[in-house]
């Protein structure tokens, strides 16, 4: 928002330059910067042209005898369409300074003296965008009469000086005149003192024929207008066009210009509409209905849905309520009654209509941030008080209320030994009220305590801090004293479970794995892979791309992806993990729950190729050994079980495993099915995936330091046949549950199937470790516990011990 100096001098007086100012205001909290108009232009006048005739060798070019405030007329040859004698124009004289270094001389144009320039306001530095559209193509014709060679640059606005602020969403507040004057006034201790429209009485009259419907009510806070009868369109004067170009805003005519001005001054979006376009005398605020379309003019037609706030009058769009008017009840040239609109919209529905049809603008800006719902009823008389005052006009109507919420202002009350505490200085209570003052809050004292007012238009406060705020920046940050932090201290720390998820990391970092980050939002087909936890998908409202709509409901689709870019980029050999949170969503719950999981993927190859090794193609084993080695080092108290699985979709169904904590299903471990590796891309590769959760909810081993055995071990190997269907984990339980107390470690070392085995059946050898720490075995303890392991073996499995 840019603050004019000029503007703003109308309400507070100013003796600072804007240098000044706008540094003042930056160190109170909102960042500012100074703006200087027209700097590089210089010598330019007011002319009156007094006479005109075409040039003798030229279709297009005129000789201007122009008044310029000289004793004699200058004669100045000029080429644009729009030049008439007895208007009144900008002169760049012999010698002026013009933007982008450019130069006016006197000199010969197709033999005819010319001694200056008549300019347009684009030749000046004004963006074409923000020139009324009658002079885009030619000069700039002043709408009344200027003395002849009066300053050019002072009458347009571009002497004019500005502090640019740069606003925060919570202080939509200064996006008024008004609201920057109370801002800047209370940095300099400045009261600003404002008038109240005056509306002429004797020209209001009643309106019954004007009946508003409010359908859609929560969306609505207020809505309230006018009418005028027999209004004049035309231009604007020069004070007004001025100020709204130099505040991005394009004249347009005295009415949208007036409308738009109000905005300017009191941060309220004002809408206008020609009343006699109207298809009906029913206003109504209602949602739109799918497929209905708003025409703006020039071949732009939205599309709009049930989702868009619109304003209208029967059949008829008059506009999207709180963003942009439609061209059906557009004010123009012909139009001889206005229908005048103050209202407050719910912001949210305005920024994402704003969004949704790309029309964000300066009404979307300030609904969408916050509007002072105590100047809705004030500015809309202000619009009717300036139009009056521009232009000829009948007849105003009373108010038309379609909805009026009342505006309360907010009380806080707070502590003064508080308030000093927590700046870390001593103000005395009437310190802290003469500073609410300066920002117009009105306060009252009952001993340690304030009862701070604060006006409508200060919506972004409601509590205690935000008073202790306002005292601090107003009292100036640089005035606050260095102290040092007093009271109990905090010792800092990790959680219990951000502790976990740390030595998880730790682990499969030393086993040589890598970290990767991947996004939490996924395309809907990898919200559906490797959904094991069986959850509802979730999908966001307004997702960026179809390739991030669903929040993830596991991390493996995400590592298959930084899998198959890397092996687009010749890098094969992989060992990654990531540690995140996958959504969970019930049926039934809006609202997933966030669980914490740690997954990996490895592929290609362990070790390297040398004289004396070989590198060897990744296996399932790799990855369980890994995952193994994971769960060991987390010291869980609890039966880990691998159990072979062909559940898991997308998996490999005779390399994959379930993994199970006391018969709790924690993750699993397999490997990636051919078809899914060859639809993305990817060679053999092997995953896991663990409920970090459930794992931080297990019960945890009491580790202690025991010495080394003094006495030996005593080994027995074991080869069994068993059917092909009963899995080596299975075998291994059960050789523990009958093996004893001195059973120390199983580890299988054969697997045969082929010639001599019996059809259906495998051959396994497994090695026995036996050991008592106190004591030396005897050949008979071993024995009884080997027959025992055997005994059992048959007894279950129906095993032949070989």
């Amino acid at each position: 928002m840019k603050i004019s100096i000029d503007w703003l001098k109308e309400y507070i007086p100013v003796t600072h330059t804007v240098e000044e100012i706008a540094n003042k205001v930056s160190l109170t909290g909102i960042e500012s910067a100074p703006v200087e108009l027209g700097t590089d232009l210089s010598n330019l006048v007011v002319g009156h042209i007094t006479s005109l005739k075409p040039h003798p060798d030229s279709d297009h070019l005129n000789l201007c005898q122009v008044d310029v405030g000289q004793a004699e007329y200058i004669q100045i040859v000029c080429g644009a369409p729009n030049v008439a004698e007895g208007q009144y124009v900008i002169v760049a004289l012999d010698g002026a300074n013009l933007p982008a270094g450019k130069e006016i001389k006197k000199g010969a144009i197709r033999g005819q003296e010319s001694n200056g320039m008549i300019c347009g306001l684009d030749e000046l530095g004004v963006e074409e965008s923000l020139v009324p559209k009658a002079f885009q193509k030619g000069i700039y014709v002043f709408p009344s009469v200027e003395e002849p060679g009066a300053d050019a640059k002072e009458l347009l606005g571009l002497n004019d000086q500005m502090v640019d602020l740069d606003i925060t969403p919570n202080r939509a507040d200064t996006l008024g005149m008004r609201g920057a004057a109370w801002e800047i006034g209370a940095t300099y201790d400045e009261k600003p003192v404002f008038k109240d429209p005056v509306i002429d009485d004797s020209k209001v009259e009643d309106d019954d024929n004007l009946k508003i419907n409010i359908e859609a009510d929560d969306l609505v806070q207020d809505y309230l207008v006018r009418t005028i009868k027999n209004v004049q369109v035309a231009e604007s004067p020069l004070w007004i066009q001025r100020r709204l170009w130099n505040q991005g805003i394009q004249p347009v005519n005295n009415i949208i210009d007036a409308a738009n001005y109000v905005m300017i001054e009191y941060g309220e979006p004002i809408q206008v509409y020609d009343l006699d376009n109207l298809t009906d005398e029913t206003i109504s605020v209602e949602m739109a209905t799918d497929g209905h379309k708003l025409n703006l003019g020039k071949d732009d037609t939205k599309d709009l849905n049930h989702d868009d706030l619109v304003i209208n009058s029967g059949d008829q769009t008059l506009g999207l309520a709180g963003v942009v008017n439609g061209t059906s009840a557009q004010v123009d040239d012909d139009t001889r009654n206005i229908l005048i609109e103050s209202a407050v919209f719910d912001g949210t529905s305005v920024r994402k209509a704003a969004q949704r049809h790309d029309l964000r603008g300066d009404a979307s800006n300030r609904f969408e941030k916050g509007v002072d719902t105590g100047a809705v009823e004030i500015s809309l008389n202000r619009t009717v008080e300036l139009i009056a005052s521009i232009t000829k006009i009948q007849s105003i109507s009373q108010v038309i209320v379609g909805k009026q919420t009342p505006a309360e202002p907010t009380v806080i009350k707070a502590s003064i030994d508080h308030v000093n505490r927590l700046m870390g200085i001593t103000l005395s209570a009437d310190e802290m009220i003469g500073i609410l003052d300066r920002l117009g809050f009105s306060t009252e004292q009952n001993g340690d305590e304030l009862t701070v007012t604060i006006p409508t238009r200060r919506w972004d406060m409601s509590i205690e801090a935000d008073l202790i705020e306002e005292i601090m920046r107003i009292y100036g940050y640089e005035n606050l004293q260095g102290t040092l932090p007093s009271g109990n201290e905090t010792l800092g720390g990790y959680t219990p479970q951000r502790e976990f998820i740390n030595k998880l990391k730790n682990i499969l970092l030393s086993e040589g794995m890598d970290e990767t980050i991947n996004f939490g939002l996924v395309s809907k087909q990898e919200a559906r892979d490797f959904n094991y936890i069986d959850s509802e998908y979730t999908r966001v409202l307004h997702p960026m791309t179809e390739d991030h709509e669903f929040l993830r409901t596991s991390l493996i689709p995400g590592l298959i992806k930084n899998v198959a870019y890397n092996k687009a980029r010749k890098n094969s050999d992989l060992s990654l993990f990531e540690e995140g949170r996958i959504f969970d969503r019930e049926s039934g719950h809006d609202r997933p729950k966030e669980v914490e999981y740690i997954g990996g993927i490895i592929t290609g190859k362990v070790g390297t190729d040398s004289w004396n090794t070989s590198a060897k193609e990744i296996d399932f084993y790799d990855v369980k050994g890994i995952v193994e080695e994971l769960l060991s080092f987390v010291e869980l108290d609890s039966e880990v079980e691998y159990r072979a699985s062909k559940e898991i979709g997308n998996l490999h169904p005779g390399q994959t495993a379930a993994i199970l904590f006391d018969d709790q299903v924690m993750g699993y471990v397999g490997k990636i099915h051919p078809e899914y590796q060859s639809a993305h891309s990817i060679d053999d590769a092997f995953v896991f995936e663990l409920n970090v959760d459930k794992l931080l909810a297990q019960p945890k081993k009491n580790v202690k330091a025991m010495s080394a055995p003094k006495y030996p071990s005593v080994t027995r190997d074991l080869a069994i046949l068993v059917a092909k269907n009963i899995t080596s984990g299975e075998i291994v339980k059960q050789i523990f549950n009958d093996g004893g107390q001195y059973l120390k470690d199983v580890n299988i070392f054969d697997v045969y199937q082929g010639s001599n085995i019996e059809n259906g059946h495998k051959s396994l050898g497994y090695h026995l470790i036996f050991q008592n720490s106190n004591d030396t075995l005897t050949y008979d303890t071993v024995e009884k516990a080997f027959t025992q392991i055997k005994t059992g073996l048959i007894n279950k499995f129906n095993v032949e011990v070989r």
